[in-house]
């Protein structure tokens, strides 16, 4: 089983929101990038029309807003990607991923209702779940190919080491 191969699982539902809930990141994410462009147009054509360098300055509060709504937005794909990523390398879901979207979810609830808060929670609860589901369920520490009883082949760099010291063995250092 390599990198880029699909997660096995007994049950079709933990693989299910297993390969989901990345996808949902990824989705969410995207939206929150598409409402601050669309939301604050105005104040986009004016950052880019006046030439981008020091158009964000620390008197305007409506350009520093959006800017930090955009910068949010990104990076909150790339936890997805990492999620993704953790996902199809290890068939499990990290711990980290679902509590860092609660602990941003839950507060931005809180103090703004009307928010997306409420998706990073919805989100962040089945991470959890299937965190926790993968701990118990399957080898903690094991990679999906060492679950699924494949032989596990030593990374290339490892095996660079094993073939170069193989050839530096009858080699006299002094």
């Amino acid at each position: 089983m390599n990198a880029y191969a699909r997660p096995e699982s007994s049950k079709s539902d933990a693989r299910g929101l297993r390969l989901w809930v990345p996808r949902l990141m990824l989705a969410a994410a995207t939206v929150h990038m598409v409402v601050g462009v669309v939301a604050a147009y105005s104040h986009w054509r004016g950052i880019v029309s006046g030439g981008l360098w020091n158009t964000v300055r620390n008197d305007d509060d409506a350009r520093m807003m959006d800017l930090w709504f955009m910068i949010s937005g990104i990076a909150f794909f790339g936890l997805g990607l990492l999620a993704r990523r953790s996902v199809i390398a290890t068939g499990t879901m990290p711990a980290e991923t679902g509590w860092i979207l609660l602990t941003l979810g839950i507060p931005v609830a809180v103090l703004e209702p009307v928010s997306g808060g409420w998706s990073l929670i919805a989100i962040g609860v089945p991470a959890v779940v299937m965190s926790r589901r993968d701990r118990f369920t399957s080898g903690f520490g094991r990679s999906a190919a060492q679950r699924a009883g494949e032989t596990v082949v030593a990374p290339m760099r490892a095996r660079t080491v094993q073939r170069w010291t193989g050839r530096l063995r009858g080699v006299r250092w002094w």
